[in-house]
């Protein structure tokens, strides 16, 4: 844990302030909280880069298309009820490829687990480690009665929104103060109305929260730090909103990100990296055959990350891996 002794944490609470990414981070091994500034009359973007903890890990005794056995356990005695779940393959000997491939899981049986996408064609093999969390859900980010202080309203029109993007849009949220003709109870809402308190925010996934206030907002995040590599699945011609998921030390050069990202003769024959600034604005970053390059052309690689970021993608769908820094290993 060289970087982190030298950079975080001396084993015990201390506060460090980031003003790349906005954020102060308090961090004891291995938890703690982040405070993430929220600008006046903006949308912010925000990665949750602390998570929760890892309920269960194991390895598969068999993989059958999207049905994943594990005999040693019983996920009805360590999953709640209702809850999605994220699958994270940590070890998958015959397609290293799959390590650190996410999949969000609300279905199983006693010993066997239901994916989305079928994984068995993919690669995945018996024998595979894994591990699986619960993802913080908007009361956990947020809490369940806006300890967070978002500004509440009658409607999405008058209270700060939390956006969510789903691939094609994005998915919309706010926290209703209730009452009133129609208003019904207090709570975290989506844009129909409905009940949105456990709506999952899956981790690899950045978040935008438009403050209509006319000063900045504090949200602190609490949670366990992730010491491995994740697996992005990038689209293509699309801006892809990614939270970087490591607390603190992670940089362009040291995230992993040029192994996969198109990297060009400049900025316009590349992926492009968003990452907001002090102003408002964006910066933008690409990976050339001379390294990482700002807009401007100059390097680069040792510009932090902000805890969410944006891929502007001009490849094909794939899959890209991102890196914590190396002193993560020794967590």
């Amino acid at each position: 844990m060289r970087l982190l002794r030298l950079h975080l944490v001396f084993l015990c609470s201390m506060l460090f302030v980031v003003s790349a990414s906005a954020q102060s981070l308090a961090y004891s091994k291995p938890a703690g909280f982040v405070t993430h500034t929220l600008k006046a009359q903006q949308l912010n973007l925000i990665g949750l880069t602390l998570h929760e903890p890892v309920v269960y890990s194991g390895s598969f005794d068999s993989v059958n298309g999207t049905k994943l056995t594990d005999n040693k356990t019983d996920y009805n005695s360590v999953l709640a009820a209702g809850r999605s779940y994220i699958l994270e393959v940590l070890e998958n000997q015959s397609n290293p490829d799959l390590n650190g491939v996410i999949q969000v899981i609300s279905s199983w049986t006693a010993n066997e687990i239901t994916t989305l996408d079928n994984l068995t064609a993919d690669g995945l093999a018996a024998g595979a480690k894994y591990k699986l969390r619960a993802p913080k859900t908007i009361s956990d980010v947020f809490g369940s009665s806006n300890g967070a202080g978002l500004t509440a309203g009658a409607n999405m029109a008058s209270a700060d929104v939390i956006w969510l993007h789903n691939g094609v849009g994005f998915d919309k949220f706010y926290y209703s103060e209730g009452g009133g003709f129609g208003g019904g109870e207090a709570g975290w809402k989506d844009h129909s109305g409905n009940d949105a308190r456990d709506f999952p925010i899956i981790y690899t996934d950045a978040v935008i929260i438009q403050n209509k206030a006319l000063t900045d907002k504090k949200l602190v995040v609490s949670g366990v730090v992730k010491t491995k590599a994740v697996t992005l699945a990038l689209m293509e011609g699309k801006f892809n909103f990614i939270s970087s998921t490591f607390p603190v030390g992670s940089t362009l050069g040291n995230s992993g990100l040029e192994v996969d990202l198109v990297g060009g003769a400049d900025k316009d024959s590349s992926d492009v990296v968003w990452m907001p600034n002090e102003a408002g604005g964006y910066d933008q970053y690409y990976y050339s055959t001379e390294g990482w390059k700002d807009a401007e052309d100059q390097p680069a690689s040792e510009t932090l990350l902000t805890s969410g970021i944006i891929i502007e993608r001009i490849g094909i769908n794939a899959n890209a891996k991102l890196t914590p820094p190396e002193a993560y290993n020794d967590l």
